[in-house]
């Protein structure tokens, strides 16, 4: 009957310490990913740098180009396509359209077969 208690305490007694080295790590595991806490010591410790970056950033910023946009507007007063813009009246877009369309069913058959033999 002792060798039977002996056992059960040392397994008691493992799994203790197993569940106490599990707590100290979860504890240090939370403790990494707490951003929160992490960016506001960062921030307090170096304050004055992540001004300077931002600072940095917002003149990088307002150094870049706007964004202009032309608008045609034709004599009643009606937005107009850009000329010369358009890629579907070109004849290499039909020529794109009539290939796509032989090549579309050649590739799914071939596509199907390939899959079809890793299945």
């Amino acid at each position: 009957m002792a060798p039977v208690n002996d056992e059960k305490r040392r397994i008691i007694d493992e799994l203790e310490r197993t569940r106490a080295d599990l707590a100290g790590a979860s504890a240090g595991l939370q403790g990494q990913l707490n951003f929160q806490h992490r960016f506001s010591v960062a921030w307090q410790k170096n304050r004055w740098v992540w001004l300077s970056f931002m600072a940095f950033f917002g003149w990088i910023l307002s150094r870049l180009p706007r964004r202009t946009k032309k608008i045609y507007i034709d004599k009643g007063g009606a937005r107009v396509r850009p000329p010369g813009k358009g890629f579907a009246g070109t004849i290499a877009a039909q020529l794109w359209s009539v290939a796509w369309t032989v090549a579309k069913p050649a590739l799914i058959a071939y596509l199907a077969r390939k899959m079809g033999k890793k299945a």
